[in-house]
């Protein structure tokens, strides 16, 4: 029997089966640079959507006690991350992204808001199998975030308006990468929920 050669990027999940969003890290560190304000004023949109749509908005956010916290990977790699104190204004939601008091916020301290945090039990808790993703940075904690999301079996969906990058490069080689191995990446986040309508859920 001839062995069939492995193939990415051959077919689609195609599911909106109960669906969820998350949002990676939309604090104002990572929304310094001009360059990803459209995609900052896009997950606003695509969380008013979601809520818009009954569907769950889950926030994921990055902070560290102390320098130690970092880890060695980080802290060789991604010193600035230490300026993400408790309480310090860079550690703070854009306000451009529309975070609604009282919505879950987990904390992590890892690329992958699945390492080490309840992000999977509250998932879980909140009977999400499509996850919506979206945030900062596209190849940095989104990429882990969906890899780790496909990993436990989500069907991930990347909203391409409502991420981005440092490097335009870098960005569309991780959308690229990340359609064809882990997600379905859609063009406009907000128009996914629409489509959805009002009883999602």
């Amino acid at each position: 029997m001839s062995a069939e050669a492995v193939r990415v990027g051959v077919g689609r999940l195609d599911t909106t089966e109960r669906p969820g969003l998350v949002l990676v890290d939309c604090q104002k560190l990572f929304t310094l640079d001009p360059a990803v304000d459209a995609a900052a004023l896009a997950c606003g949109r695509a969380a008013a959507a979601a809520r818009e749509a009954g569907v769950p908005v889950v926030w994921l956010r990055v902070v560290f006690d102390d320098g130690e916290d970092l880890g060695p990977v980080w802290t060789a790699k991604a010193p600035a991350l230490t300026q993400l104190r408790p309480g310090a204004d860079l550690a703070e939601l854009d306000p451009r992204v529309g975070y609604v008091e009282g919505e879950p916020v987990v904390t992590k301290k890892r690329a992958s808001g699945f390492v080490r945090t309840d992000l999977d039990d509250l998932l879980h808790d909140l009977d999400v199998h499509t996850l919506a993703v979206a945030g900062f940075t596209t190849a940095g904690c989104v990429r882990a975030t969906v890899v780790d999301a496909a990993s436990l079996d989500y069907a991930p969906v990347v909203l391409a308006d409502a991420v981005a990058d440092r490097s335009r490069q870098i960005h569309d080689a991780a959308l690229v990468d990340l359609d064809a191995r882990y997600a379905d990446v859609v063009p406009d986040g907000a128009a996914w929920f629409h489509a959805l309508g009002s009883t999602a859920r």
